[in-house]
């Protein structure tokens, strides 16, 4: 899939992912349920992920 965004709303996505992340970080360290520990650090591992390639897309 190609998606085409502006330098504009590539820095925008990544301050919602990173927001996303640390709140989702935040979040773990309160939770004591292990699998909800688990459901999170996967959803965690995914943002920055999502983050990464972002990051490394080129901007039209």
């Amino acid at each position: 899939m190609m998606l085409n965004i502006t330098s504009q709303e590539r820095e925008f996505l990544l301050e919602l992912l990173d927001a996303k992340r640390t709140a989702m970080l935040h979040e773990l360290h309160h939770t004591d349920t292990q699998d909800y520990k688990e459901l999170l650090r996967r959803q965690v591992a995914l943002l920055e992920e999502l983050q990464q390639k972002i990051e490394r897309a080129q901007v039209e």
